[in-house]
């Protein structure tokens, strides 16, 4: 009798580490990172304390610091969101934002309005990038958000 439960607790345990490792997307969660140096954007995604993928993308904000010749630091990646992924929606939150989740969306739109902004010469683009890239560095994320607005609602090219 004994011999049949361990067989049956043995071959379900055996099966749902198969399912686990052949499939680590049935139950995972997804981070995603900033990089405030770079503003790269890493995604990780990790199931039963097992990272599957790893993958880490240019922004429009990174290609505009690469096209201004900015150097390159070393990364500082910081937490942005996170959103679970298969069965775990059932049991968790869905989405999590954390204190640089507006971070990415505030960088792109810089970096478009910056790549836009046709009054303001180079010089005039160069030192606002660099305002920008020291806030993102050394400022808060509200500080980072309300820069961001303020040079897109006024339009401003001091």
């Amino acid at each position: 009798m004994y011999a049949k439960v361990a067989a049956g607790v043995f071959s379900a345990l055996t099966i749902v580490t198969i399912v686990v490792l052949a499939f680590p997307q049935v139950a995972a969660t997804s981070y995603s990172y900033f990089d405030i140096n770079s503003g790269r954007v890493k995604v990780v995604c990790v199931s039963f304390g097992r990272i599957y993928r790893e993958s880490i993308a240019d922004t429009e904000y990174s290609k505009l610091l690469k096209q201004y010749g900015v150097h390159e630091l070393p990364a500082d990646w910081r937490l942005a969101n996170s959103r679970e992924l298969g069965l775990r929606r059932l049991l968790k939150t869905q989405h999590m934002h954390f204190q640089y989740s507006r971070l990415p969306a505030d960088a792109t739109m810089f970096a478009i309005w910056l790549q836009l902004e046709d009054k303001a010469n180079e010089e005039e683009k160069r030192k606002r990038l660099n305002t920008f890239r020291t806030l993102v560095r050394e400022g808060t994320p509200e500080q980072i958000h309300n820069y961001v607005r303020a040079l897109v609602h006024s339009g401003a090219t001091k």
